[in-house]
């Protein structure tokens, strides 16, 4: 199969931020049975990852992301309100597109990201799925929830009402709308009732998240993530305020690590307080994850699902993880794959009993991994891409 990937940051392995890892995985699976030819857009360092998208796709074309003027960043506002359309290098896509349809003969274009297909042209002759991750309506309000000031509360609220009318306008011209949980599945078909939406939860790269055989260090809690996104940083706050200090109570040899990108003043601010650790900007954070005893996943809010979790189970940790914000999307059982309190007194309990019993913590650990393996390797949600883009081209050929 011919496929087209269009993404609104480039796919490379290993990165940060969904749409690079999600892409990168599906474009790494994909490409063993398929021919991928590669359209990206390219923000910050994305320049310098090139060489990998190149050993994957037998065409790789970029656009460089610029800053537009004030006129145009007002149009845009304006074209995606009234028609889900995006204006900024939308000339230069829709060049890129209509030559690789000629030289190439796609018999599938996927897109990565709403504001990539917002630069897509509405009438093109082959199947088009729209890989969204989330509800940007649901996590506008989720934001909202555990925003850090007021100015981001009004930011959130604002881009909630912006965000329904283009979401209408947007996800019925797509054959296929993808996200990755069943909340947001749900609150898209709520807002869009004329989307055809579908549900292909997230997967984790089993290969590259395993045990790493490092030291571990008695009772180490620890937690993983972009520090600077406000459900991870309202996670790690609650966590050390509320449920910390009763875990010290009774264990005082605990310390809480937390591993992640651009830690927010709140997060560096919590280091002040005795046994919090913090490492920012890790290039590989598995040996940290690793060498703590318990991964625990304060997560109360946002949208999609937590891969976090599904990487935690993958690197065999026991995990201890509010349900439903940090299992959200994920089919596994509590007490089976992992403990999942819903208050900071059933938390701590749950993390002390974890101390104290070795045993159920490796059971747990070995479960979860298990458990990984066989429902979210990234090779089985690119065959299930797969079952899809031929169900779609089935489609085409019917109306045709």
């Amino acid at each position: 199969m011919n496929i087209c990937m269009i993404s609104q940051a480039l796919p490379y392995l290993p990165s940060r931020g969904g749409f690079r890892l999600y892409g990168g995985n599906l474009i790494r699976c994909l490409s063993k049975r398929n021919r991928i030819d590669l359209i990206s857009l390219l923000v910050d360092d994305d320049d310098e990852h090139l060489e990998w998208a190149r050993r994957y796709c037998s065409r790789v074309e970029t656009i460089r992301v610029t800053r537009a003027s004030a006129p145009m960043r007002a149009a845009n506002f304006v074209a995606g309100y009234v028609s889900g359309a995006g204006l900024h290098h939308r000339a230069e896509l829709a060049s890129l597109v209509a030559r690789g349809l000629a030289e190439r003969r796609w018999d599938v274009i996927h897109v990565e990201g709403d504001y990539a297909g917002s630069l897509l042209a509405r009438e093109l002759p082959v199947p088009r799925v729209l890989s969204l991750h989330d509800s940007w309506t649901l996590r506008c309000r989720e934001m909202v929830s555990c925003a850090r000031s007021w100015r981001e509360k009004l930011y959130y609220s604002a881009l909630e009402l912006r965000e329904g009318r283009f979401e209408r306008r947007l996800y019925p011209q797509f054959d296929r709308c993808v996200v990755v949980a069943d909340r947001d599945l749900a609150e898209v078909r709520r807002v869009v009732p004329g989307a055809r939406a579908e549900l292909i939860p997230y997967g984790t790269d089993t290969e590259y998240f395993h045990p790493v055989a490092v030291e571990k260090k008695p009772a180490r809690l620890v937690f993983h993530g972009h520090l600077g996104y406000a459900p991870n940083v309202e996670a790690v706050v609650e966590f050390v305020r509320e449920i910390f200090p009763r875990i010290r109570a009774q264990a005082p040899e605990a310390t809480f690590h937390m591993v992640g990108a651009d830690p927010a003043p709140e997060v560096r601010a919590l280091i002040a307080i005795d046994g919090v650790l913090l490492s920012a900007n890790l290039p590989d954070i598995r040996p940290s994850v690793c060498a703590a005893t318990i991964y625990v996943c304060a997560i109360r809010h946002g949208a999609g699902l937590k891969s976090k979790v599904l990487e935690a189970m993958a690197m065999r940790m026991p995990i201890v993880a509010y349900h439903p914000g940090s299992t959200v999307g994920i089919a596994c059982e509590n007490g089976r794959h992992l403990l999942a309190p819903e208050t900071p007194a059933d938390f701590a309990r749950d993390v002390l009993l974890l101390l104290r019993d070795p045993r159920r913590a490796e059971q747990l650990s070995c479960a979860a991994r298990e458990f990984v393996e066989k429902n979210y390797s990234w090779d089985s949600r690119a065959a299930t891409y797969e079952a899809l883009y031929g169900q779609l081209a089935a489609e085409r050929r019917r109306a045709a």
